[in-house]
């Protein structure tokens, strides 16, 4: 029986190595060597770093995550993984309208306000104007760090003891974002926003078209960008589902070429950008 139970350990021993020994980075494949461990805070409900989190960051790097995945399951001569094509396609797909769509809109009202304003509409001029104002919030409310948005730990404390937070809603943390090329732009639109709201009650035309005119050019080309990355990535997705390889590398190539224009115009050099895999990169 001794002798039964020692010939048990080592078996199980042996099994236990041999399922081991591909975990190491030698017997892997590229790209499956283990990550390091998670670290031990990473869902501790007392840790409240994740206030200061950059959604936008999270939307980009998954962006850019999407797009690697896209190219490395469709480029080369090995038949393309067409179910991770479609699926990293149409994620960029859905964030590039979510975040476009809000551009579009403050475009939209934007034009809607200016002839409101021409044919002394005051009313739905007032309405356009607000509703300018509610995509902007719309975008924050996506794309900031909460802590940004007057959610302190006081707040949190409150809201977790069922208390009303009415005027600790305009506590806001110390730190903001970090100081970039696109905050600097925010802060230039919203000072024309808030401006055209002075020009709005005194209703001239061309004083309230000085500062949509700023607006819209700050607008229109954000809008622009995001559809092209949308427009690409929902074509990728259509072939993916054809299983069609002719035009995955220009729509590809499109879409990204999209992505770094905005990278160059927005975060300039004092951010290291992730640029995408391109599509004829090197497979060795």
């Amino acid at each position: 029986m001794r002798y039964a139970m020692l010939l048990l350990a080592a078996t199980l021993a042996c099994v236990a190595a041999a399922c081991g020994a591909g975990n190491g980075p030698e017997g892997n494949a590229a790209g499956n060597a283990p990550s390091e461990a998670a670290p031990r805070n990473w869902d501790d409900q007392a840790d409240r770093n994740w206030r200061h989190n950059s959604q936008y960051k999270a939307h980009m790097r998954m962006l850019w995550v999407d797009c690697n995945r896209v190219v490395a399951a469709g480029r080369g001569d090995a038949e393309p993984t067409w179910h991770e094509i479609r699926a990293g396609a149409e994620d960029i797909a859905r964030r590039a309208d979510l975040i476009g769509g809000f551009w579009a809109e403050i475009d939209k009202q934007a034009a809607e306000l200016l002839e409101c304003v021409e044919y002394d509409d005051r009313i739905n001029a007032t309405e356009a104007y607000k509703n300018m104002g509610a995509a902007c919030d719309g975008c924050h409310h996506a794309t900031w760090p909460i802590s940004y948005m007057h959610v302190t730990d006081g707040v949190i404390d409150r809201w977790l003891q069922n208390l009303p937070t009415h005027g600790q809603m305009e506590e806001v943390d110390e730190v903001p974002p970090p100081l970039i090329p696109n905050r600097d732009s925010m802060k230039t639109l919203f000072f024309h926003y808030q401006m055209l709201e002075l020009r709005l009650e005194q209703f001239k035309l061309e004083d309230v078209r000085e500062q949509v005119d700023v607006v819209r050019k700050q607008a229109q080309p954000r809008a622009a960008r995001w559809k092209t990355v949308a427009d690409n990535a929902r074509t990728i997705a259509e072939l993916s589902k054809k299983r069609k390889r002719e035009g995955l590398k220009e729509a590809y190539t499109s879409m990204t070429a999209a992505c770094l224009a905005c990278h160059g115009e927005q975060a300039g050099a004092m951010r290291t950008i992730m640029v995408p895999m391109p599509w004829d990169g090197p497979l060795k």
